[in-house]
C-alpha cells in the first residue's frame, strides 16, 4: 500500500467515491448487487409463452425462431414515491420514468454518502445523462396525453418531465444542489463521461461534491426481442463478453449513481471513502473508423493511454480491467487490441490483469452502463474480490489472449495484494465514438474512528408512520450484518446525514448488541416515537434555586463532557478569589463514606450552596448552548436568575460569580430562621396574616413559602394546622426572601453597583415582578438588592409561560424541582415538552444516560441539535446505512388508455390577445417617466373616523403622531399609541414601547392588544419621518423603513388581530424626504424602502390596504403638526388603491407616469473602444449589454461577479472537460463571442456589498485599462417566499447587491468624471409582486438614488425599471409566454436609447401599456395567461392518495365535493381530504395558480392566491369562497 506521505499528496488531485446508490436488473441496492456479482448471478429472466401471453405478446411472434424471449429487466419501474418529491400524481405519472428513478436513485447515494443536502451548505453539483424517452413515444404520446396541454404551464411541466436537459436540473431543484446541474449525452458512454465531467468540475473547485451517473428504462424490450444477425442483440439472451460464442447482448434497464469528492476534503471530513479515482480521460474516435457506429482501436489506446498518463501510473500497477465488453463479434477484439496496444506502452507482462464485463451479469445498460462498470469496481477494491465475469468458455479466436496482458476472471477470487494499492481500469465506448478510461484504486488506509461516549443516541424519521417502521427494522438488520462499523459512527451518520423528516424515534444504547435488542423489543424507556413533529420549537431555560443541590450532581458530565468541565473549570478559577474553600472537594467527595457525609452537610451551607449550583447550573447552560440549544427566554429561581442574567449579558461570568460568592456568604452570616412549604394560594395564605412571617416564593397556584424567625414559623405551623392546611418544613437554617435578609442588602447592593451591568441580550423573567424584566431593572443595583428581600413569584413567570404550549421547558440545573412545578401547572397542556437535564438525586448515577434522553426528546420534538458540536471532541467517520425506505405507488400511463381529456374550451382569454398586440409596438411606447400632478385640496373637515376597529399610531417624535392621537380624541377615540424603543414595554394599555428590529416585540404588541378584546382597524406608520438634522445609521433606515413594516404585517397574521369580518386593516404609511416633487426637498433615497411593504403587503394580504403619504415639515411652526394631522387624517378615508400622495405646504400632489416621448439622440455618450464597468457582468442582463457594446463600440469591457473565474489559460482545458453547456462553460464561451465582437475583456470577482473588494476591482480594471468611461449596475439578487415565510438572511441576500453594492459605487466613483451609470432597477418598484416585498424595497432603493444624484452628479445617474427579460438574467428559465416581456434584441435597443436620450433619472421600460398595468386589480396581476374550462367529472387518470401525516376526511357540502373534483381533476388524484394541504399533495405555487384559475371560471369568485397559500386545503378554500360570495350578496 502507499505510505501516507504519498496519499496526502495525491489527495489534491484524487477523487474519493464517498457514496453509491444502483437499481439494476435482479439488484435494489448496492448489497445485493454486489452478492449478484459475488455469486456470479446472471440477472436475466428467460418469459414463458404463458407470461408472454398474459402480455399480450401475439401467438405468430412467439413462434418466431427469432423472437428471445429473454429480458434484463427493473423491478418495479412504474412504482415512484411521488409526495415524497412534491409531485402531484399526475405529474408523476407523466413524468420520464427514467427521471423519477434517478432521482429517487440520486437521494439515496447521497444517504449513502452520509450527507443531507439540505445541511450541506457547499455547492452540490448533478452530472449525469439518460437514454431515449420510451415512455413519451410508447406511452404518453399515444395514449393522447398531449391533447389538454394548450396552456403554456401544463405543457412545460409535460416537456420538463420528458426531456432528457432536465433530469440534472430537477435533481438539482427537488434536492436544493447549488452547484452546476450538466446533462452529458454521450449514448453508451453517458454514465462514465458524465463521471469524468464530474471530477473535473471537482478539480476546477465548481463543486465540492458532485453526484454522477445515468439512468436508461428500455421499454422497447420488455416483452423480450427480435434477433437480427450480425446486430448488437444476442441470439439466445446471454451476454458472452469475449467469448467464441460471442454474438450480442441483452438490452436492459438500471440507474446508477457514485458520489465523488475531493480525495482531501474527503479525508478531512471523516467520510466513508470506497475508492479512489485516480484519473480519467475521454475523446472521440472522429472517423477513422468503418462507419459511425464502429469502434477505434486508436480511439480507445488513446484514451487509455491519456487516463494512465493523467493517474501517473504505469500498465504493470494495473491488475484489473472493467471492459465495455458488449460481448459482439466486432466490438470485443477491438477492444482488447486497443487495450493490449495501450499496456504494452509501459509493459512486456502477459496474462496478469484480470478482465471482465458487468453486461454478462446484467446485460447492456446503455446510458447507465459505464457507471454500472464502475460501481462494480469499487466494490470488488473495497471487498478485496475479483467476481467472475460470466459465459465465458473458449476465447473469441480473433482475440490472442495468450500473448496479451489479459485473461478472463471466470471466477470468483481474491484480489491479491501487490507493491501497490490495488488499482483496476474502467472503460466506456458510446456508439458514435466517444471513450471514456478511468482509473480506480482501492480507498487508502485510515486511523480508525476514535472513543466515543458510553451512550449513543440513535435518531431515525420518515415521512409516514410506516416508512418510519420499515427504517427501523432495516437499521436493526443493518447493523446484526455489519458489527464492524462503530455504533458511534452510526449514530453520528444518522444525526448529521439524514434529513430529519415529521415522524421520528430515537433509541439511546450503549453498545451494538444493546442497540440491536432495544431496535427490536422497543423498551418504552429507551426508544421512544413522535408522530407528526412540528420543528423550530422554542426553548426556555428554567434554572433552580436553593434546595435542588446534593453531593456529585453533574460527576458523570465534569468526567466525560469537554465542555462542561472547561466551563466547570473556569468558574472555580474565576471563584478561588472569593472562596476559602474548595469546592471541587465538596461537590465530588470521593467514595469515602465520612467524606461525603461532612460534604453533604457543608453542601446545606449557603455559602456553599449558591456558588456550587450556579457553577454546575452555568456550565449545563453552556453544555447545551454548544450543542445548539439556544434559549429563547430563561427564568431563574432566586439564585437561578444569576445565571439567566448571566447569560443574557447583564454580568460578566466573572461579575457573576463573585456576586453570587458575596450573596452566599452574606446570608450564611444573617441570623438563623426557618422557611415553611404552605399548600395554599397567595390569597389564602394573605388571608391569615401570620405575624412575623414573609411571602418569600410563590411556585404554584397552591403553593407558597412562607420565611421567618423560627418562633414566628412554628406559630404559623400550629395555625395551618388547625384549619387542616398541609404544609411542610424546609431544610434550610436561614429565613431567606424576609426581612431578616435586610441588613445585608446595603452591603450586597453596593457591591453590584461596583460591577458593570448592560441590558439583556436575551429575554428573562423577573422573580420581583413575575414578568419580563426590564432593561432599567437589570441594571439596577436595588434591584438585586431587593431580590434578596423580596417575594420570588415563580408561579407568575410560569404562568406565562404555560400560556404557549409549543414552547419546550428545560430545567438546567441539578434535579427535577423546577420540571415539577411546571408539569403540576394547571395550564400545563398534556403534549407540553417539559424536560430535566439531569436526574432526580435518587438517580445520580445515570446523569448522562438522562442527559442524553434529554437531547434525544428535544430532537424527537423539533428542536434542531448542532450534530457537529456534539461531537466536536470526537474523531467520527460517516459509514454507509440503510438508505430511506420509499413509500413507492405506481404512477403509469399505459399506451392503450383514453385518458386525455377534451380540449374543447381552452382558448387564449381576451387579456393574452391584447399583450400579444401590446408586444408588437415599437418600443418607441414602452419608455415612461415618473411625474406629479397637483389635484385639488380634499376636505379636512371631512373625517369621520370608523368605530370599528382600534386605531394603531406608530408614532414619531416630532408630534406629528401626538397631534393625531389629539385630533381623534376630539372624536371620543383613544388610539393605542406605539413608540421607538430598546425593547417590549407595555407602558399602559394604550401606550407601548417596542423595538423596530425584534420582530418578537411586534408579536407581543399585537398579542397584548388582542388579549385585551380589542382588534386592529386603522394603522398610522410615522416611525419613516426624521428631519436633516438627525443622521440615522443604515441599520437604523433599514429598520425604520423596511423592516418594522415588514414585522408588522407578520405580526398581524401571526396574531390574526384583524378587524372584524369584511372589514379590512388600513395603513397609512407617512415619510418624508422621499420624493422629488418641487425639486426643492432634502431626499434621504433610505427612506425609499419603505416602497416595498406600500406595494407587496396588500398584494399578499387581502384584509390589508396601503397608502403612502410623503410630508415635507421643514417649515417651522406650532401649527405644523396639526395641519399634517388634519392633512394626513383625511387622506386616510381616500381610495388606497390611488397612486402615492405627497403634501407640500397645503398643496396636495399625486404620483403618475407619463410617457416618454421618441427622440433623437441628444448625447453620444458612447465611446468607440470605451471602458465600460458592468457589475453582474456575468449575469444575463449584463451580458447582453456586454454583447451591444462589443458589437457597436467594440469596448473595452469589466464583467464583475461574484464567482471566480478560472484562470484563461485553463479556458480552453474546462471548455473541453465540461463542455459549452454547463454554467461555468457557457460564460467562457459568451466572453470568447464578446472577444470575437471586438471587445476587450477583464474579468474580475468581488463581492458588491464590500466597498474595499469593489475597490480593488476598480484599481485592477483602471490599471488594466485606463480610465473607466461609464458603469452599470446589473447586479441582483432575488428570493422568493411570502411574507410570512421569508427570513431576515434571505432579504440580507437581496439588499446586499441593489443597496450595500450602489452605496459602494457611490463611494468609489464619486470623483470620477464619468459619462453615465446606469442603475438596472426593475418594474417590480412600481407594480410590486407577490414574494417581491424585499426586491421591490431594493430596486426603489436605485429608483431614489438616482433622483437625489440627478440633483447634484456630475455626471447622469439613470435608473431603469425594467420588465421582465425573456431567455436571460431572472427569467433565464422560464418558459414565457409569446408578448409577455423584453427581447434581448431590444432591451439592448432601449437601453442605448436611454443613455443617449435626454438625462432622465428614472425610466420605466414597460412593453405592454403601464396604465394598463398599474389599474389592474391585485387578482389581475397575478392570474394566469389562460381561461380554463370546468373540468369534467370524469376520473380516468387518477392515482390513490400519497400517505399523509393529515388523517381523510371527506367532503361534506356540495361546494367542498366541487372543489374537491377539480383538485381531483388537477393532481391526479382519486380522493383528497378537504384538509389535505395542496403542498403535501405535492403541488406548488403555479399549480395553486391554476386551481384558483378553476376555481374563478366555475364559481365567479375572485380569491387572492397569497390568502389560499396560507391555508391551501379545501376546506380553508370553501370557506374562503363562502365569505367572498356572502359579501357580495351583502354589498349587493
Amino acid at each position: 500500500m502507499d505510505n501516507p506521505e504519498k496519499i496526502l499528496e495525491d489527495a489534491e488531485l484524487d477523487i474519493a467515491i464517498i457514496g453509491m446508490a444502483c437499481r439494476f436488473p435482479g439488484a435494489n441496492d448496492i448489497e445485493s448487487f454486489w452478492r449478484n456479482l459475488r455469486e456470479g448471478v446472471e440477472s436475466i429472466t428467460f418469459l414463458s409463452d404463458e407470461e408472454l401471453h398474459a402480455r399480450g405478446v401475439p401467438a405468430e411472434v412467439l413462434n418466431d425462431p427469432h423472437y428471445i424471449k429473454a429480458v434484463a429487466q427493473l423491478d418495479d419501474i412504474d412504482c415512484f414515491d411521488a409526495s415524497f418529491f412534491g409531485y402531484t400524481p399526475r405529474e408523476a405519472a407523466e413524468t420520464d420514468p427514467q427521471h423519477r428513478l434517478f432521482l429517487e436513485v440520486a437521494w439515496q447515494a447521497l444517504e449513502d454518502a452520509g450527507y443531507d443536502p439540505s445541511r450541506y451548505t457547499d455547492p452540490i453539483g448533478v452530472y449525469a445523462g439518460c437514454g431515449v424517452n420510451t415512455y413519451l413515444l410508447l406511452n404518453l404520446l399515444s395514449s393522447g396525453r398531449r391533447m389538454d396541454k394548450q396552456d403554456i404551464s401544463s405543457l412545460q411541466g409535460l416537456m420538463n418531465g420528458n426531456n432528457k436537459d432536465s433530469m440534472t436540473t430537477t435533481v438539482a431543484y427537488k434536492l436544493n444542489l447549488r452547484g452546476p446541474g450538466i446533462t452529458v449525452q454521450t449514448a453508451c458512454s453517458t454514465s462514465l463521461a458524465a463521471t469524468h465531467v464530474a471530477c473535473r468540475a471537482l478539480l476546477n473547485h465548481e463543486a465540492d461534491m458532485a453526484i454522477a451517473g445515468g439512468a436508461w428504462v428500455n421499454l422497447l424490450h420488455e416483452d423480450g426481442y427480435y434477433y437480427q444477425p450480425g446486430a448488437i442483440l444476442s441470439p439466445d439472451g446471454h451476454c458472452r463478453a469475449f467469448d467464441a460464442k460471442a454474438a450480442g447482448t441483452v438490452i436492459g434497464s438500471g440507474v446508477g449513481i457514485v458520489v465523488l469528492k475531493r480525495l482531501s476534503d474527503a479525508l478531512a471530513d471523516g467520510d466513508a471513502i470506497h475508492a479512489v479515482i485516480k484519473g480519467s480521460a475521454i475523446n472521440n474516435d472522429g472517423s477513422a473508423k468503418v462507419g459511425y457506429t464502429a469502434p477505434s482501436v486508436e480511439g480507445q489506446t488513446e484514451v487509455i493511454l491519456a487516463a494512465q498518463a493523467i493517474a501517473g501510473i504505469s500498465a504493470d500497477t494495473i491488475s484489473y480491467v472493467e471492459a465495455h465488453g458488449t460481448g459482439t463479434t466486432l466490438g470485443d477484439p477491438i477492444e482488447i487490441a486497443a487495450l493490449t496496444q495501450a499496456f504494452r506502452e509501459s509493459t512486456d507482462q502477459r496474462r496478469f490483469c484480470a478482465i471482465g464485463s458487468v453486461k454478462t451479469n446484467v446485460g447492456h445498460l446503455d446510458s447507465a452502463a459505464g457507471v454500472a462498470g464502475l460501481i462494480k469496481t469499487v466494490l470488488s477494491l473495497k471487498h478485496q474480490m475479483l467476481p467472475p465475469s460470466l459465459n465465458f468458455e473458449q476465447p473469441n479466436p480473433q482475440i490472442d489472449f495468450a500473448s496479451s496482458p489479459f485473461y478472463v476472471n471466470t471466477e470468483c477470487r481474491i484480489w491479491p495484494e501487490q507493491s501497490t494499492s490495488r488499482r483496476a481500469g474502467v472503460s466506456s465506448f458510446g456508439i458514435g465514438g466517444t471513450n471514456v478510461h478511468m482509473i480506480v484504486e482501492e480507498a487508502p488506509n485510515r486511523i480508525p474512528s476514535g472513543a466515543s461516549r458510553d451512550w449513543q443516541l440513535l435518531v431515525l424519521s420518515a415521512r409516514s408512520q410506516e416508512a418510519l417502521e420499515r427504517a427501523t427494522n432495516r437499521l436493526q438488520q443493518h447493523l446484526e450484518a455489519h458489527l464492524e462499523q462503530p455504533l458511534a459512527d452510526v449514530a453520528y451518520t444518522l444525526q448529521v446525514g439524514r434529513k430529519q423528516f415529521a415522524q421520528r424515534a430515537i433509541a439511546l444504547c450503549h453498545d451494538h448488541e444493546d442497540a440491536i435488542t432495544l431496535l427490536q423489543n422497543r423498551e418504552s424507556e429507551r426508544f421512544l416515537i413522535q408522530y407528526n413533529v412540528v420543528e423550530h420549537r422554542s426553548v426556555i431555560f428554567l434554572f433552580p434555586g436553593q434546595g435542588a443541590q446534593y453531593i456529585d450532581m453533574a460527576r458523570d458530565l465534569y468526567q466525560k463532557e469537554p465542555v462542561f468541565r472547561q466551563q466547570f473549570d473556569q468558574c472555580l478559577q474565576l471563584l478561588r478569589p472569593h472562596l476559602d474553600f474548595d469546592l471541587l472537594a465538596i461537590l465530588y467527595p470521593g467514595s469515602d463514606e465520612t467524606n461525603r457525609l461532612a460534604a453533604s452537610s457543608r453542601l446545606e451551607q449557603t455559602e456553599v450552596t449558591q456558588p456550587a449550583l450556579f457553577v454546575i447550573e452555568y456550565a449545563l447552560a453552556q453544555l447545551w448552548m454548544s450543542w445548539g440549544i439556544q434559549p429563547a427566554s430563561m427564568i431563574g429561581h432566586s439564585v437561578g436568575e444569576y445565571v439567566a442574567a448571566c447569560l443574557a449579558g447583564v454580568f460578566s461570568l466573572q461579575d457573576a460569580l463573585s456576586l453570587v460568592a458575596l450573596r452566599g456568604r452574606l446570608l450564611q452570616q444573617m441570623e438563623t430562621g426557618a422557611m415553611l412549604a404552605v399548600m395554599l394560594s397567595e390569597a389564602e395564605l394573605a388571608s391569615y396574616q401570620f405575624e412575623g412571617c414573609d411571602l418569600a416564593a410563590i411556585n404554584g397556584p397552591a403553593l407558597c413559602v412562607l420565611s421567618g424567625p423560627l418562633a414566628a414559623i412554628e406559630a404559623a405551623e400550629r395555625k395551618l394546622a388547625a384549619h387542616n392546611v398541609s404544609y411542610r418544613r424546609l431544610h434550610v437554617s436561614h429565613a431567606f426572601h424576609s426581612h431578616m435578609v435586610e441588613p445585608l442588602l446595603p452591603a450586597f447592593i453596593e457591591q453590584v453597583a461596583q460591577v458593570k451591568r448592560q441590558s439583556p441580550k436575551i429575554p428573562f423573567f423577573s422573580n420581583l415582578s413575575g414578568d419580563w424584566i426590564t432593561p432599567q431593572e437589570a441594571i439596577d443595583p436595588h434591584y438585586w438588592g431587593q431580590h434578596v428581600r423580596g417575594t420570588v413569584r415563580f408561579n407568575d413567570g410560569l404562568h406565562t409561560l404555560m400560556a404557549d404550549p409549543a414552547q419546550v421547558l428545560v430545567e438546567v440545573g441539578p434535579g427535577e424541582t423546577l420540571t415539577t412545578l411546571a408539569q403540576r401547572h394547571p395550564l400545563a397542556n398534556p403534549g407540553q415538552l417539559i424536560l430535566s437535564s439531569l436526574p432526580h438525586p435518587n438517580k445520580s448515577h445515570s446523569a448522562q444516560k438522562h442527559l442524553y434522553l434529554t437531547l434525544g426528546k428535544l430532537w424527537l420534538n423539533g428542536v434542531a441539535i448542532d450534530w457537529k458540536q456534539f461531537y466536536a471532541h470526537e474523531r467520527r467517520y460517516r459509514v454507509p446505512l440503510p438508505t430511506y425506505p420509499f413509500d413507492r405507488q405506481s404512477y403509469w400511463i399505459k399506451a392503450d388508455d383514453e385518458q386525455s381529456e377534451s380540449k374543447a374550451g381552452v382558448q387564449p382569454t381576451l387579456a393574452a390577445r391584447k399583450r400579444e398586440q401590446t408586444f408588437a409596438q415599437s418600443i418607441n411606447g414602452w419608455l415612461y417617466v415618473p411625474s406629479w400632478q397637483r389635484t385639488e385640496q380634499i376636505d379636512f373637515d371631512s373625517f369621520h373616523p370608523e368605530q370599528a376597529g382600534t386605531y394603531l399610531i406608530f408614532s414619531d417624535e416630532y408630534l406629528i403622531g401626538e397631534a393625531l392621537a389629539s385630533h381623534l380624541r376630539l372624536f371620543g377615540i383613544e388610539p393605542i399609541e406605539v413608540f421607538a424603543g430598546t425593547t417590549y414595554q407595555r407602558e399602559s394599555s394604550h401606550r407601548y414601547r417596542i423595538s423596530q428590529e425584534n420582530s418578537r416585540d411586534f408579536d407581543q404588541l399585537l398579542q397584548s392588544i388582542r388579549a385585551e378584546g380589542k382588534t386592529i382597524g386603522h394603522i398610522f406608520y410615522l416611525w419613516s419621518l426624521s428631519t436633516e438634522d438627525k443622521a440615522e445609521s443604515q441599520t437604523s433606515s433599514m429598520n425604520s423603513n423596511f423592516y418594522s413594516l415588514f414585522y408588522l404585517a407578520r405580526a398581524l397574521e401571526a396574531t390574526q388581530a384583524f378587524a372584524p369580518s369584511a372589514k379590512k386593516i388600513s395603513i397609512s404609511m407617512v415619510t418624508n424626504q422621499m420624493e422629488d416633487v418641487t425639486g426643492s426637498e432634502i431626499l434621504c433615497p433610505e427612506k425609499a424602502l419603505i416602497y416595498g411593504p406600500y406595494k407587496v403587503i396588500p398584494q399578499e394580504y387581502s384584509n390589508v390596504t396601503c397608502r403612502l403619504i410623503d410630508i415635507d415639515f421643514q417649515v417651522k411652526g406650532i401649527m405644523v403638526p396639526l395641519q399634517l394631522a388634519r392633512q394626513i387624517l383625511a387622506e386616510s378615508q381616500t381610495d388606497a388603491r390611488k397612486a402615492v400622495v405627497a403634501y407640500r405646504g397645503p398643496h396636495r400632489w399625486l404620483q403618475c407616469f407619463e410617457p416618454l416621448q421618441p427622440s433623437t439622440i441628444v448625447k453620444n455618450r458612447f465611446k468607440s473602444g470605451g471602458v465600460y464597468l458592468i457589475t453582474g457582468g456575468l449575469g444575463g442582463v449584463g451580458l447582453t449589454l456586454a454583447e451591444h457594446l462589443a458589437r457597436t463600440q467594440q469596448a473595452k469591457l469589466v464583467l464583475l461577479g461574484r464567482s471566480p473565474v478560472p484562470a484563461r489559460e485553463r479556458w480552453l482545458e474546462i471548455l473541453s472537460g465540461i463542455g459549452k453547456d454547463s454554467a461555468l462553460g457557457r460564460k467562457l464561451e459568451k466572453i470568447r463571442q464578446l472577444e470575437a465582437l471586438g471587445a476587450e475583456i477583464l474579468v474580475v470577482n468581488a463581492d458588491m456589498g464590500s466597498q474595499s473588494e469593489l475597490e480593488a476591482a476598480v484599481t485592477q480594471a483602471r490599471q488594466y485599462f485606463g480610465a473607466i468611461n461609464g458603469v452599470i449596475h446589473a447586479a441582483g439578487e432575488f428570493s422568493g417566499g411570502l411574507i410570512s415565510a421569508k427570513s431576515d438572511e434571505a432579504i440580507a441576500r437581496v439588499f446586499a447587491p441593489k443597496i450595500n453594492g450602489m452605496r459602494a459605487l457611490q463611494a468609489v466613483f464619486k470623483d470620477d468624471p464619468l459619462d453615465f451609470m446606469l442603475l438596472c432597477s426593475s418594474l417590480a418598484t412600481i407594480a410590486g409582486g407577490l414574494n417581491k416585498i424585499d426586491y421591490c424595497a431594493a430596486n426603489a432603493y436605485l429608483d431614489a438614488v438616482a433622483r437625489a444624484a440627478y440633483r447634484e452628479s456630475a455626471y447622469p445617474v439613470i435608473s431603469v425599471n425594467w420588465d421582465s427579460w425573456r431567455e436571460v438574467g431572472m427569467a433565464a428559465n422560464m418558459d414565457m409566454p409569446e408578448g409577455v416581456g423584453i427581447e434581448p434584441q431590444a432591451g439592448a435597443a432601449v437601453f442605448e436609447r436611454i443613455v443617449n436620450g435626454p438625462h432622465m433619472p428614472q425610466v420605466i421600460v414597460s412593453p405592454n401599456d403601464l396604465h394598463t398595468l398599474l389599474s389592474q386589480t391585485q387578482h389581475d396581476l397575478v392570474a394566469q395567461t389562460f381561461a380554463f374550462t370546468a373540468p369534467s367529472p370524469g376520473k380516468t387518470g387518477r392515482f390513490s392518495r400519497p400517505t399523509l401525516s393529515t388523517a381523510f376526511k371527506s367532503p361534506e357540502s356540495e361546494l367542498e365535493m366541487n372543489i374537491a373534483e377539480i383538485w381531483q381533476n388537477m393532481l391526479g388524484i382519486d380522493a383528497i381530504g378537504v384538509d389535505d394541504n395542496l403542498f403535501e399533495l405535492g403541488g406548488d405555487s403555479l399549480l395553486g395558480i391554476q386551481l384558483l384559475s378553476r376555481i374563478r371560471t366555475g364559481f365567479s369568485v375572485d380569491l387572492h392566491p397569497a390568502d389560499f397559500f396560507r391555508s391551501p386545503t379545501i376546506a380553508s378554500l370553501a370557506a374562503l369562497i363562502e365569505t367572498k360570495l356572502l359579501d357580495e350578496i351583502e354589498c349587493s
